[in-house]
Formats: structure tokens, C-alpha cells, sequence
């Protein structure tokens, strides 16, 4: 018979989805920001990361950062 998880178990499981996730996440945009600092090589990765993802408010607003890293790397045809 299957265990019926509780709220703290279902908790525990979506903390430690989304902190494995957000690792995913920050790494592709520190690719990215890599990627353009080999054409701008004296820029700080985090004024890099800042004016690239201004728009999305905050680099905590991983979505919305996603959304741009997305529309800059797969434009659409």
C-alpha cells in the first residue's frame, strides 16, 4: 500500500526540486554571462548580470531572467 506523504514531506520534496532547479538555472545564466564577457572582458560578472537581466527586476525573478536568457539564445524564426 502507498504512504500518504504529509504537507512537511510534500514541502521537503518541492524545497529541495526547486533549490536543484534554481542551481540548473543560475549556471545557465552564468554561461551566458561568460559567453558575453569574452566580448566584454573588463566588466564584473554582477554589473554583467545586472544589465542583462534588468528587465526581469531582480536575478531572484529566475522566470522571468529564463524568459530573456531564452528570447537572446532561441530567437524565434
Amino acid at each position: 500500500m502507498r504512504k500518504i506523504k504529509t504537507i512537511g514531506e510534500k514541502c521537503d520534496e518541492l524545497i529541495a526540486d526547486y533549490e536543484r532547479l534554481n542551481r540548473v538555472a543560475n549556471d545557465m545564466l552564468d554561461l551566458y554571462c561568460d559567453e558575453l564577457r569574452l566580448s566584454a572582458p573588463g566588466i564584473p560578472i554582477g554589473s554583467l548580470k545586472q544589465m542583462t537581466f534588468n528587465k526581469a527586476g531582480s536575478t531572484r525573478d529566475m522566470v522571468e531572467a529564463l524568459k530573456i536568457l531564452k528570447e537572446r539564445k532561441c530567437p524565434v524564426s
